[in-house]
């Protein structure tokens, strides 16, 4: 047998001339040099080194020179270099003696670099993707996002590594090895290859090697259970010898052995052809069908470890998959498969020893054992069976209500364009939407229902993995997507998700129907499912008007906003508030806020930014607050935005809007609101709960003196709400009516809601004309005054920020938050524009009648008289 060694992890092959010729061995050869000296069960005797060398590298010459080790360093000057690279090397040593054949012997040579390891969410961000050939050793390097070739190199030697180099020392680069012919091919169509993984056996000038690589169908693959391969005829030494400076699949390599005989004196000289080419995957090697072990030191050496293949997670699932059947089986079957071993080597030594006993005797004895050794057989086969049926059931139901792992089946073409995986059925030639890296959104079928499936290539299943679990843990919320099913086969892995009818970009592009939902209902479900997902400590990262869906209609009409794709999104650890800065830069342009393009730590406030930016998309039709799309990511990081657009919406919503989305898209992370904040925000207030909080503000200050604080807060900037006198601004009707009864200042905040409260606890007495200028209550009673007085409401909930403990101000502000005045230091706002043709007339035609603000004076001259005679009766203080 040969010992072919994986020089990326240190994996050992096992070649032999068996029926079963490759297979691989259940330790590396770390563990093996951390457990020598050890015995494994075929009588493998091992014993290894471990010699650790530390060298600094030259990165503009490559001029190496060892610094440090236990092996004699170089007598010279270290060499003089600029930012000079560190690198610690491992080497492994093992040495094997079959014990049962001393003659037999193998040395494997292990090298391992001191590196670190990417963070997972790193990887997942790599911009680039590197593919290198199991061979000749040529790199081809695209970019993740466009699919374009960097660069090509030809390095001539099989690439183990790669690392890029960092201040901290040398880091772990992701690549993936595939066959030579495949490498042009998967460079210019990733979409259109079928892999599947295979191990190489190759040669290099220390010795052959096995790599595991991916494959596509047009490869010439070599089966791991054929000894020899003889479909080519007789070999020649010239084919033997080949002469080629990097050896390449299809070649042979001559390996001679020398076996001697038990006598020790005569011996023959074997030899052994072995093609180099792509093998199926071995199985583990097991000899007599037990499980390899070695026995050696006591201490625990050897811990499980994942594996370092770095040809990706992609598609070690579908080949564990296909393996996991079996190593299920043979773990419920070791236990009684070895009593019956056992069973049957003690009858074998029993019946050895009974020679001289009578035939007679022996035969029903066996007999007994015989059966007694069936029966039992039947019952552990019958027991595994329920086991196994108990488990499939089991499995298939969580895999229906899409809580279990994947499993890989084959597409089933049903026609016209309909494929069928597992339980999902989806139609090719109904493309609902095309996303990054390939991915493609189809409309589909799961259990009766009309579903979305999202199908996805290899090197986004981490994203999906990842999008599915999420959705797992949100999806509960009516705002947040539903998650169904999800079904995986060798190319593709499909998410079954909830069926939309549309983005809210179509919304805003003018392409589906308004009257379904407003725009208010879809900002407040959205902000509502971001909430969600906050509370659960999970950050989206991709909010844009893509991401935000409109689900179909329900049985009532009703149509629900639904946050989607989370493909980007990341759960905060237990106990934390931020991400790294190693998280990188995920989302889209133009919608990314500016910490993490500065490379800051973020939190939840990266969502309330991009939310910030759709909502004054969608209130100003299209529009950005950051400008054309060119621009957008230039201007996010200098803070220079522009909000003049919302001319769409009605005055008071626009003067909510402004502080709202000031405030969302603040460069301060901290100052943003959060997003249960923005839920309770009072643009989204209907007008029966803007009337009642007028009425409640007014109650709270009713009897208030000119010093308290509510009052002073509440007519701080007031002159923005009166503008100058705000009794100009109203009815001559109204205004007649409320002179009947007290007087009112004009320039006061407080008398303006006084006389809209009393107005509606008196609306019955008004006079008919006063009550049609007024309107009917709550609607077209609250847009009269709101109509005439755009900032009250911004104004007045601003103000009453510092009392929201008051019992009957809780409900109407975040118990933590708090809103910048919109008002303070701003000069008075000319109202003369905020009212409308028929409203001025009616001021106009107020002035020329001269209305009287004071109270009747009949009604009232008896109390003037008794204040005017109080007064005389004062003395006049002294003043010193």
């Amino acid at each position: 047998p040969i010992f072919l060694p994986d020089p990326r992890d240190g994996s050992l092959y096992l070649f032999g001339r068996e029926s079963e010729a490759l297979k691989k061995l259940p330790f590396t050869i770390p563990q093996l040099v951390a457990s020598s000296p050890c015995r494994s069960s075929d009588g493998i005797l091992y014993t290894g080194r471990k010699i650790d060398t530390w060298f600094s590298i030259d990165p503009m010459t490559g001029e190496k020179e060892q610094l440090l080790s236990f092996y004699k360093v170089k007598d010279t000057c270290p060499l003089e270099m600029q930012n000079i690279i560190f690198v610690g090397r491992t080497e492994y040593n093992i040495i094997m003696v079959d014990s049962k054949r001393k003659d037999r012997k193998w040395n494997v040579t292990f090298y391992d670099y001191s590196a670190m390891q990417m963070e997972p969410d790193v990887t997942d961000n790599y911009d680039l993707v590197h593919f290198t050939t199991s061979s000749t050793g040529r790199v081809v390097t695209l970019d993740r996002r466009l699919g374009r070739i960097l660069w090509k190199l030809d390095l001539k030697s099989p690439v183990i590594a790669m690392y890029t180099v960092t201040k901290d020392g040398l880091l772990t680069v992701p690549f993936t090895s595939i066959a030579d012919s495949l490498l042009e091919k998967f460079a210019t169509k990733p979409t259109d290859v079928q892999l599947f993984p295979t191990l190489y056996i190759g040669q290099h000038r220390h010795g052959l090697y096995a790599l595991p690589s991916l494959v596509d169908l047009d490869t010439t693959t070599i089966s791991s259970n054929v000894g020899h391969l003889l479909l080519e005829g007789p070999l020649v030494t010239s084919q033997l010898d080949t002469d080629n400076t990097v050896p390449l699949p299809g070649d042979h390599v001559f390996i001679s052995n020398i076996d001697i005989a038990n006598d020790g004196y005569r011996s023959k000289r074997t030899e052994n052809v072995i093609m180099l080419g792509h093998y199926k995957m071995p199985a583990e090697y097991k000899p007599q069908n037990q499980l390899l072990q070695i026995t050696g030191r006591s201490d625990p050496i050897i811990l499980e470890s994942s594996t370092l293949n770095v040809t990706g997670t992609k598609l070690s699932v579908a080949m564990q998959s296909d393996l996991s059947n079996d190593t299920v089986q043979s773990e419920n079957n070791q236990n009684w498969q070895r009593i019956i071993s056992k069973t049957y080597s003690a009858s074998k030594m029993w019946l050895s020893q009974q020679e001289n006993v009578d035939k007679l005797i022996v035969i029903p004895i066996m007999l007994t054992i015989g059966t007694l050794v069936v029966w039992y057989i039947y019952k552990q086969c019958k027991e595994q069976s329920q086991q196994l049926s108990q488990g499939s059931r089991e499995s298939s139901r969580m895999n229906y209500s899409g809580k279990s792992g994947n499993s890989v089946v084959m597409p089933e073409e049903i026609g016209d364009g309909l494929v069928k995986v597992g339980k999902i059925t989806f139609d090719t030639g109904q493309v609902l939407g095309k996303g990054c890296e390939g991915t493609f959104v189809y409309k589909g079928e799961f259990d009766g229902r009309a579903v979305a499936v999202k199908r996805l290539l290899p090197d986004c299943f981490t994203f999906a993995d990842r999008e599915v679990a999420l959705l797992r843990e949100s999806d509960a919320h009516a705002n947040v997507v539903r998650y169904f099913c999800t079904e995986q086969d060798r190319m593709f892995r499909y998410i079954a998700l909830e069926l939309a009818e549309a983005t809210l970009q179509d919304y805003v592009a003018g392409k589906y129907d308004r009257e379904k939902i407003s725009v208010k209902n879809i900002l407040h479900q959205a902000t509502s499912g971001l909430a969600h997902l906050h509370f659960l400590d999970i950050v989206h990262r991709d909010i844009k008007p893509h991401n935000v869906l409109l689900s179909v209609p329900g049985p009532r009409g009703e149509v629900r906003a639904m946050i989607s794709d989370f493909g980007l999104c990341k759960k905060l650890q237990l106990g934390r508030v931020s991400f790294s800065r190693r998280s990188g830069v995920t989302g889209t342009d133009g919608w990314i806020a500016p910490e993490m393009l500065n490379g800051e730590r973020t939190t939840c406030a990266v969502d309330i930014f991009s939310l910030g930016c759709v909502f004054y998309y969608v209130l100003s039709g299209g529009k950005h607050p950051f400008g054309d799309p060119l621009r957008r990511q230039a201007n996010i990081l200098c803070d220079e935005s522009n909000l003049t657009a919302l001319q769409e919406i009605s005055s008071y919503d626009r003067e909510l809007a402004l502080l709202l989305i000031k405030a969302m898209i603040c460069s301060n992370p901290a100052g943003r609101p959060p997003a249960s904040a923005i839920c309770n925000f009072p643009i989204f207030w209907n007008l029966a709960e803007i009337l009642g909080f007028f009425q409640d503000i007014s109650d709270r200050v009713e009897k208030d003196q000119s010093d308290s604080p509510a009052l002073i807060a509440l007519e701080t900037s007031g002159e923005c709400v009166t503008g100058g006198d705000w009794r100009l601004y109203i009815d001559l009707e109204v205004a007649t009516d409320l002179r009947k009864y007290r007087s009112y200042q004009g320039v006061s905040v407080r008398d303006l809601l006084r006389a809209l409260r009393n107005k509606k606890h008196h609306y019955r007495e008004l006079t008919p004309k006063a009550q049609e200028s007024l309107g009917e209550i709550p609607d077209k009673f609250t847009e009269y005054w709101l109509s005439r007085f755009p900032c009250l409401l911004c104004h007045v909930w601003c103000a009453m920020q510092n009392f929201r403990d008051e019992s009957s101000l809780k409900q109407y502000y975040h118990p933590h938050y708090t809103f910048a005045s919109a008002y303070e230091g701003q000069q008075p706002i000319i109202q003369t524009d905020r009212v409308s043709n028929t409203v001025s007339t009616s001021i106009r035609t107020r002035k020329t009648d001269g209305v009287d603000w004071s109270p009747n004076r009949t009604r009232y001259r008896g109390q003037r008289r008794k204040q005017d005679k109080k007064k005389q009766e004062e003395p006049t203080p002294w003043l010193l």
